[in-house]
């Protein structure tokens, strides 16, 4: 048996130039950047999602408080359409056109529970 034969099996004793320097060795900077730029990523999509978020509660509550406004103002055409209803309704016993009207439309007076 050859002695060099037996030495090229064996793992030598000393480190190879790449496990001895810093620059080839896996550094945790190399992990750090893309986690920080997925983290970034992250935070800007939920930064936009809130903004968005915040934008339409506001275009919401816009909205409610027109329709609030159509509301009273339809709630208050009602009460003046009812005065006039009743009204025609105390004429229309005395008066041929507002008793024609209360027929046409069969209008008659709501009893108030």
């Amino acid at each position: 048996m050859d002695p060099e034969a037996d030495n090229k099996d064996m793992k030598p004793a000393e480190q190879t130039q790449c496990c001895q320097s810093g620059d080839n060795m896996p550094s945790q900077q190399g992990i750090f950047l893309p986690v920080a730029i997925l983290m970034v990523a992250v935070l800007l999509f939920l930064g936009w999602e809130l903004y968005l978020t915040k934008s339409q509660g506001a275009g919401l509550q816009k909205a409610v408080s027109q329709r609030e406004a159509v509301v009273n103002r339809a709630r208050s055409i009602k009460t003046e359409l009812n005065k006039i209803v009743g009204d025609l309704l105390a004429i229309s016993g005395t008066n041929p056109d507002a008793k024609f009207l209360v027929q046409k439309y069969q209008i008659g007076q709501e009893q108030k529970r």
